[in-house]
């Protein structure tokens, strides 16, 4: 089975980033959440920023866009009585909206009772150099036709998963089993519709709370995680918490050494809850950018076709039960991809029906391309959110 990578259906707008001539007093509340210091800014400030949004539409606008790095940062017994008051002040505007509707839907009582007694989301890094084997597969005695880096995640009650490391996840994702046999506390009356990059849409999750999960010896506390029933994902909320680290194709080195090179920059980016990695990138001479996405089985994915190899029934990506009957077709291209400093002509795939959909941020989702696990043959990720300093390099 192969996993779907987590896109959720939360409706951000976004501002261009503004000029270093801008003052903060001239940007409005999207122009400075795009900004360096909006991009580091606590919840906190945030919601003072928003506050003087005094405009009713604006200051929805923006605090739904407090709400999603509430989601974001883990801290979830700050959402309930800031969800509530936005529900309340705006209460006509979301029902006449039926993604605002959906999205202050979500929580009931007993849901925002449990998140408000919640501790304080915490991390307790590692401090010493770690490496973590990644497996092909969810399990020895499970054969899948693709395969991806698993890793192993212990929760505080001792059970051990194993989760696709997943940074083109933007939230962690936990199956209904893994979450019973890991003592997750389960928001009953909670309720989130999400779709993913290859076109799967209204799919439906639950939310939860786990006391505590281990990767190696780093811990993550009052850990905010949605349960669905499809297959596990460490995402890029998480994976961003764990400090510097480097993915190779077998192993998530933890503290590595800095590496001298940087050969493509990447960019993560969080103006929404969406939050990813992109590299500028050249496909067939086409500019874009490209996700870097660990959890998509092909070497590349592109919403758009080039010159076509050959058409090849197949499983869609993303974790379809065995025995589907709804088998999609993929098309191979050839082409030839172009990175800061590297150019190879590759075989990338596109999936006709089943391909990126288009996002509510500005109308569209940008980018189109997902750089996949196969292309972890060929380069490495050094990752340090911290300290704005990631790259893809060659191998």
């Amino acid at each position: 089975m192969k996993p779907l990578t987590l896109c959720l259906l939360l409706v951000i707008s976004t501002g261009s980033t503004a000029g270093n001539q801008l003052h903060s007093a001239d940007q409005d509340f999207h122009q400075w959440l795009a900004s360096e210091p909006g991009q580091r800014a606590s919840v906190a400030h945030m919601r003072e920023r928003c506050d003087r949004e005094l405009q009713d539409d604006k200051n929805l606008d923006c605090s739904v866009s407090v709400i999603a790095r509430m989601f974001e940062l883990k801290v979830a017994n700050q959402l309930p009585d800031y969800y509530q008051a936005i529900k309340r002040r705006h209460a006509r505007a979301i029902e006449a909206d039926p993604e605002l509707t959906g999205l202050f839907s979500m929580f009931g009582d007993q849901s925002l009772a449990t998140l408000r007694a919640t501790g304080d989301f915490t991390v307790k890094r590692t401090r010493q150099r770690e490496v973590l084997k990644l497996y092909p597969y969810a399990s020895d005695g499970f054969i899948a036709d693709e395969v991806l880096p698993f890793i192993d995640v212990r929760a505080a009650n001792g059970h051990s998963a194993r989760f696709v490391l997943d940074t083109g996840a933007p939230q962690t994702r936990v199956n209904y089993d893994t979450a019973r046999l890991m003592g997750i506390k389960l928001l009953s009356d909670s309720h989130y519709a999400y779709s993913t990059f290859y076109g799967e849409t209204e799919l439906s999750a639950r939310l939860g709370v786990i006391d505590a999960l281990n990767v190696g010896t780093s811990q993550l506390r009052n850990v905010l995680v949605f349960v669905s029933d499809r297959d596990n994902l460490l995402g890029l909320d998480l994976i961003s918490k764990l400090g510097p680290l480097k993915i190779t194709r077998k192993a998530l080195e933890l503290n590595p050494a800095r590496s001298a090179r940087c050969d493509s920059p990447i960019v993560y980016t969080r103006t929404d809850l969406n939050q990813r990695l992109t590299i500028d990138a050249s496909l067939d001479n086409r500019t874009t950018q490209a996700i870097i996405d660990t959890g998509n089985v092909d070497y590349l994915t592109s919403a758009l076709p080039g010159e076509q190899v050959n058409v090849v029934q197949a499983q869609p990506p993303g974790n379809s039960p065995p025995g589907n009957a709804d088998r999609l077709r993929y098309q191979s291209f050839k082409g030839v991809l172009s990175l800061p400093g590297h150019r190879l002509p590759i075989t990338y795939r596109y999936y006709p029906g089943f391909t990126i959909p288009p996002s509510k941020v500005l109308g569209r989702y940008v980018p189109s391309v997902l750089l996949g696990w196969r292309a972890f043959h060929d380069f490495e990720l050094d990752l340090d959110i911290e300290a704005g300093r990631s790259c893809f390099n060659k191998v």
